[in-house]
């Protein structure tokens, strides 16, 4: 069959028995066919066995970046589209030309030659004679890329609210077995604290200045923290802090002034602690945390909660010198176990802290190291 002889064939398709006369038939179906390919928003074709255009809506041609649709006739889908596209676009159509079968309403992804990804909604369709005979075929897509897009956010959000249910169910499982095992503890622990009032109620265990414990009960009560602790099995530390210059402040704004600075010292302390946690001024400028429930890998957040605190207390505007502290905290564990000597570990960092911040003042400045 000649290129005519297929194109004279496929005009024939587009004429049914006239209700007008015969001879007015064809131009009316040719303005029929002309006004339903100008003006429909899909994408609409015929091709002919070769798979080459023959007709296309003036939607497809802008699609493909034409401005006329006559510019797509005898062109294929390897002028327009990426070449593993177009492969396979032609095997379809020739699959329905070799056995009439249809494709109905399939979502295809169109793949460019500019690497641009569309994607269509299609249904590609034999296209026969008056005899029966297939003589090419016709198409129409839609395009649904916007909807794909969307299909695609939706399934990442519903994939990630998945997750978060997932995460929220783990979360509340561990919280319900923590609170069982705290329960367990808690009952322990009002009985460890009962026994421990008993014996607070009999010493004298407060600092005057600061309102803090003084040393006597700090290591009372921190003992006590201490079994109770070992018999949990929970972790927990020990912080030795030294105000920074006290002598100098003395010396410089008088021992009233050092006070004040004693009092705004306790006070940042409380601000940076738990009501659980044990606070104590050992005497002059040393002060002592028993950290309950914290392990190595929360030092560096508690020693950021001091800093910050102290920050903030320096910031007053009736502040006449800075606030500093030297701290060192030390971990419980299997070579750190009692108090006095987990204190002495931290009393040891806490020297190394201030060792090293004179050197890095003195290096700066190039002063003579002063009196801390």
């Amino acid at each position: 069959m000649n290129r005519r002889s297929e194109n004279s064939k496929m005009s024939q398709l587009f004429y049914k028995e006239p209700s007008v006369p015969k001879e007015l038939m064809p131009e009316i179906q040719e303005d029929l066919l002309r006004a339903f390919l100008e003006h429909i928003p899909d994408g609409v074709y015929f091709k002919d066995r070769k798979s080459r255009f023959v007709r296309i809506s003036r939607s497809l041609a802008a699609r493909f970046g034409l401005s006329d649709p006559s510019q797509a006739i005898d062109k294929t889908d390897f002028d327009m589209f990426s070449e593993e596209h177009a492969k396979q676009a032609f095997a379809d159509e020739q699959n329905i030309i070799r056995t009439s079968k249809a494709i109905v309403e399939a979502e295809e992804r169109e793949t460019w030659p500019d690497g641009r990804e569309t994607w269509v909604l299609t249904t590609k369709l034999p296209l026969t004679d008056s005899k029966g005979n297939v003589i090419g075929t016709m198409g129409i897509s839609r395009d649904i890329t916007e909807r794909k897009r969307v299909d695609r956010e939706l399934e990442k959000y519903r994939a990630r609210l998945e997750e978060l249910v997932a995460e929220r169910t783990a979360e509340l499982m561990r919280a319900n077995e923590e609170l069982e095992h705290d329960v367990a503890a808690r009952k322990i622990a009002e009985q460890e604290l009962a026994r421990s009032n008993a014996v607070l109620e009999n010493l004298s265990l407060m600092d005057e200045l600061t309102g803090l414990y003084n040393r006597k009960g700090f290591f009372a009560l921190a003992e006590h923290r201490r079994k109770l602790a070992s018999r949990s099995e929970e972790p927990f530390c020990i912080a030795f802090v030294d105000l920074d210059g006290l002598k100098r402040i003395n010396d410089t704004f008088g021992h009233q002034e050092g006070d004040r600075a004693l009092l705004d010292a306790a006070n940042v302390l409380r601000n940076s602690f738990r009501e659980s946690d044990v606070l104590a001024r050992l005497g002059g400028d040393e002060f002592a945390v028993f950290i309950a429930d914290a392990v190595e890998d929360k030092i560096a957040g508690i020693r950021a909660r001091i800093q910050q605190n102290l920050t903030i207390c320096n910031a007053a505007t009736d502040r006449r010198y800075p606030l500093s502290f030297s701290t060192g905290i030390a971990s419980s564990g299997p070579n750190y176990s009692d108090i006095e000597t987990l204190l002495a570990r931290a009393d040891t960092l806490m020297y190394e802290q201030k060792s090293n911040k004179q050197i890095s003042r003195d290096e700066t400045t190039g002063l003579e190291p002063t009196d801390n």
